[in-house]
């Protein structure tokens, strides 16, 4: 997912390249994607590189209430502007705008998607991943897996009935 861009950052401004994405595993830092694929457009703007990426792949974790390992789909669409550090032309340096967040063109004209992926990926996650719908999750006293059946543990007590459990069971002596 890296792109040598000189041709394109040399080309007049509405100037448009499409790349068609298949990855089998891509590894980024922390996120593990796979099976990711989808379509990059470079479009070449007045600053720099607009990239517009829509792409599909799978991720991987536990499941939020019973722990269980989980596979869950990924949609990234993002549209980000590439900004390049060194003219193309000239080779001078090209100072960044104050307070930019943009992502930048390195000085060897390579667009690099990795760090943007990473983060959209990363934004892209379920807060809860589950790996079913009607997962049970686990049980609270004893932490067994209340999928694969009912728990054994007693039911807990609510801690505000405690006086009136010993006023029944002196009331059953009497």
């Amino acid at each position: 997912m890296r792109f040598r861009v000189t041709y394109l950052l040399k080309q007049p401004v509405g100037t448009c390249t499409r790349y068609q994405l298949s990855e089998e595993i891509l590894q980024l830092e922390d996120v593990t994607l796979w099976q990711m694929a989808g379509m990059v457009e470079l479009v070449r703007t007045n600053r720099g590189i607009l990239v517009r990426a829509s792409l599909k792949g799978i991720s991987h974790g536990q499941c939020a209430r019973c722990l269980a390992e989980v596979d869950y789909p990924l949609d990234l669409g993002f549209e980000e502007e590439f900004l390049p550090v060194v003219d193309v032309l000239t080779g001078a340096p090209i100072p960044l705008p104050e307070e930019s967040d943009n992502f930048t063109i390195g000085p060897d004209f390579v667009l690099d998607l990795h760090e943007s992926v990473r983060q959209y990926a990363i934004m892209a996650q379920p807060l809860a991943p589950l790996c079913r719908p009607d997962c049970r999750g686990l049980c609270p006293q004893c932490g067994g897996d209340l999928n694969a059946g009912e728990c054994r543990c007693p039911a807990p007590m609510d801690s505000r009935w405690a006086a009136l459990k010993a006023l029944a069971a002196r009331l059953r002596e009497e």
